[in-house]
């Protein structure tokens, strides 16, 4: 089956561009709720025309719901819900555990999908989000086309897989950097783009030079126009277009480009290489197939710049003349022209980049309106930009052609994408004409003449007349296709009459646009009442802890249980055995916050443990939670599960959870409301962490210290250094890889809710969690003894702050839990 095309569209332009180049969907957000907040985005008023106007082309219309929702939030969540509901849109895309819970119950027939924020990496995780009533997961953007494959072998739920666009450094859904920063979340649709960001490489405490690559995580755009013959004979559903704050000229080039790669697995000629060039011309970063041909840490990250590029041109040869006569000569990879737009590529932080419209062409001595690629060219970009001091061997981008834009605004507006219609055309003397009308995306309409046709006097045209008046479809989304005409003998049918069965036919394929799902109007927003946990939950203070020794002196200082993330898995096991050994305490472990298909065995490995607690970090660890595992196990959601609402926190409870983790997206406000309820009992609330900026499957350590393009080939340089990324205010965010080869990119500076425990036991909190990353014994002895003081009642929570800071000499802020104005 061919897979959809699917494309973005953040505003009106952007929306008709997508539906004249012939996505088959187009995916969009409403003011609220949706993870692209930046984007012009369309009121609830306007979704029936918007629909209406789309399904008259055949193209579906999903809705970005895709962002985390605070209680107080959903009854407005619930009225979005709705109105998509009574407009008739395809499907809802929805992050929300909670919010998915809601839609199904409010509007039953409405489809939903799961957006990629949800972090679905594995067949267990698609499973879960089946469970829910999710008709079709939108997969992780690191998942290579052998992991979509096996996740597609084992699914039976539709899976959309993004091939073009922006690429995350971080997980979709596992970005924390804005929130930390900035108090504004990439969760909830306002990523500040930290990834976009200068660093500086800080190696065992030391800053290392990097070159002129400065911008360490900012990954090169996604184009998987090759990857698409493996992906469609995967069973992949849908080819997603990333761009909603991209413009009209993108949308109609991306997706011309992935209709000519599935043209041309029917065996059609396309011209593969120029639509490529039409689309990076758009928008391009720079580009490659991302995580779809496999991880690859030299090629995922260049580090040169972070704005749009185009195509390579080539590498400048050398300068000819001085001053304002001064030329460049280059050997062209691609095609110029005059008045294409050039960039010269600069520095590091693209000091010294430079660009223009090329004014003056020549090859062989000849001034030239055009050149081809693999031709010798000299060229310049006008009195105003200065070239002589440009070193040969620079790096020169093709960033913009007027003639591309030009035949983009052309096939927009003069040929636009129609759908073919497949007639089927029989009649006899004495009978009604009938005309059968199929189109390619499943619509359908009959009409029939209203006189009887005749028997004709000579030999009959009327075969070729039928095809000739139904062929003039005119403005109509359509085009012809297939005609299959039986007729007895030879006969006659005015052609007025035949002009009038084709404008019917064709307002009976368009009318009939609209299907409202029907809503239920008494659906609480409140969530239900998890089922109760059927043993008593023990409190305390828990420390989640890098290595042993941190182990050691967190039970020394005070902690009631450790919960073990290593690095390794062997480590964990002997840490586990050694602890047991050294005395009382609960120890726990953590699962990897992804996983991947195959990774199940490290939570089958962590399990066999027999730990007193499982950190949960993933829906598919948790969709497989008890599976092969024997109580008294206890089970703690992890925060990356992204419990924001009541109706989500039921979700993971009922899927077997004893205690939750609240997200790090709840500030000091929304997180008192959200416990003022009775899961507070069931909560574990942190209160000292750095907070987890990035997580990534992009490896920092393998990119800038080795050369190998995996965990296969990089030498495990993760086991000898320490690594720091030095933002451009001087903080260093320590860099930590797991046991999947993943980085975190964590804070500088720990986060202290000291302030909200009062708070948090007053409600009902009964267990509070320390987590570290690379603190030293006496500052883990420090850390957990300043804790269990407040916890004893024993220490103020501003004395708790001071001492940190001061005779602990740590930083600590209040990040995500301060409450902005």
């Amino acid at each position: 089956m061919r897979p959809e095309i699917l494309a973005p569209a953040g505003d009106d332009d952007a929306f008709e561009a997508a539906l004249r180049a012939g996505a088959d969907a187009v995916y969009l957000g409403l003011r609220g709720h949706n993870a692209r907040a930046r984007a012009t985005n369309f009121d609830a008023a306007t979704l029936p025309s918007l629909v209406a106007r789309a399904h008259r082309r055949g193209t579906k219309v999903y809705v970005a719901l895709n962002t985390l929702v605070f209680d107080h939030e959903l009854d407005d969540a619930r009225a979005a819900v709705v109105a998509c509901a009574e407009a008739g849109v395809d499907a809802l895309i929805v992050q929300d555990l909670g919010l998915v819970t809601l839609a199904r119950a409010v509007a039953p027939t409405l489809p939903v999908h799961a957006s990629t924020q949800m972090t679905c990496t594995d067949a267990s995780s698609v499973a879960f989000a089946a469970a829910l009533g999710i008709e079709r997961v939108v997969l992780a953007r690191e998942l290579s086309v052998d992991d979509i494959a096996q996740i597609r072998a084992q699914s039976a739920v539709e899976l959309e897989v993004f091939v073009h666009g922006a690429q995350c450094v971080s997980y979709s859904g596992q970005c924390l950097t804005s929130e930390a920063i900035g108090g504004r979340s990439a969760n909830r649709g306002a990523c500040a783009q930290a990834c976009r960001l200068p660093y500086e490489l800080v190696v065992d405490g030391v800053a290392r030079p990097t070159g002129e690559q400065a911008y360490l995580l900012s990954l090169l755009d996604l184009e998987g126009s090759q990857e698409v013959a493996a992906l469609a004979a995967s069973g992949v559903s849908s080819l997603k277009i990333e761009g909603r704050l991209k413009d009209a000229e993108y949308v109609a080039a991306s997706v011309r480009l992935y209709q000519g790669a599935l043209d041309a697995l029917d065996g059609a000629t396309v011209d593969l290489p120029a639509l490529r060039e039409e689309a990076a011309l758009t928008y391009s970063r720079g580009n490659g197939p991302g995580f779809l041909a496999g991880s690859d840490h030299q090629a995922t990250v260049e580090g040169r710049t972070v704005e749009h590029r185009g195509v390579a041109l080539g590498r400048v040869l050398g300068v000819v003349g001085h001053g304002r006569r001064a030329r460049l000569a280059v050997e062209t990879e691609s095609s110029l022209a005059r008045g294409d737009g050039v960039m010269i590529e600069g520095g590091r932080e693209a000091r010294g980049e430079r660009g223009g419209r090329v004014w003056g062409l020549s090859t062989a001595g000849r001034d030239v309106e055009a050149a081809p690629a693999h031709t010798r060219i000299e060229f310049d970009l006008g009195p105003d930009v200065r070239l002589d001091d440009v070193r040969p061997g620079t790096r020169v981008w093709k960033s913009g052609s007027p003639h591309v834009e030009k035949r983009l605004r052309e096939r927009l507006e003069r040929a636009p994408h129609r759908r073919p219609l497949a007639l089927r055309v029989t009649g006899r003397a004495g009978a009604r004409l009938a005309v059968e009308a199929t189109c390619s995306d499943g619509r359908n309409a009959r009409v029939e003449s209203d006189t009887p046709l005749c028997a004709a006097d000579e030999v009959s045209r009327l075969a070729a007349i039928v095809v000739e008046k139904f062929g003039r479809l005119g403005d109509t989304p359509f085009e012809l296709g297939p005609v299959e005409i039986t007729l007895d003998g030879d006969l006659s049918m005015p052609v007025s009459e035949l002009n009038r069965m084709r404008r019917t036919l064709i307002a009976a394929l368009e009318a009939d646009v609209l299907h409202p799902h029907p809503v239920v109007g008494d659906v609480a927003t409140a969530a239900p009442a998890p089922q109760p946990v059927s043993r008593p939950i023990p409190p305390g203070l828990v420390v989640l802890c890098r290595d042993l020794e941190q182990a050691r002196v967190a039970r020394e200082a005070g902690a009631d249980a450790v919960v073990l993330d290593f690095l390794e898995l062997v480590g964990v096991g002997r840490a586990v055995e050694a602890l047991r050994r050294e005395g009382p305490g609960l120890v726990g472990v953590a699962t990897p916050r992804i996983r991947k298909p195959g990774e199940d065995r490290i939570d089958r490995y962590l399990r066999g443990l027999a730990p007193d607690l499982v950190l949960v970090r993933s829906l598919g660890a948790l969709h497989d939670l008890r599976s092969g595992s024997s109580e008294p196990t206890l089970w703690v959601g992890d925060f990356s599960l992204n419990v924001a609402n009541a109706r989500t926190a039921a979700v993971v409870l009922d899927a077997g959870l004893d205690v939750f983790t609240p997200s790090y997206d709840l500030d000091e406000r929304e997180l008192a409301r959200f416990l003022a309820g009775p899961l507070a009992a069931r909560a574990e609330v942190v209160v000292h962490h750095p907070m987890p900026l990035f997580h990534t499957e992009h490896c920092v350590y393998a990119a800038t210290l080795s050369d190998g393009r995996d965990f296969r080939t990089c030498g495990r340089p993760c086991e000898r250094h320490d690594l720091a990324l030095r933002d451009r205010a001087g903080m260093t965010h320590p860099v930590v890889a797991d046991v999947g080869c993943r980085n975190t990119v964590f804070h500088e500076r720990a986060q202290s809710g000291a302030g909200f425990v009062a708070r948090a036991r007053a409600a009902s909190v009964t267990r509070f969690r320390i987590e570290l990353v690379r603190e030293r014994a006496d500052e883990v002895r420090a850390i957990v003894a300043a804790y269990r003081e407040l916890l004893r009642g024993a220490r103020r929570a501003e004395d708790v702050v001071r001492g940190l800071r001061t005779e602990a000499g740590l930083g600590v802020v209040r990040g995500s839990l301060r409450v902005l104005a």
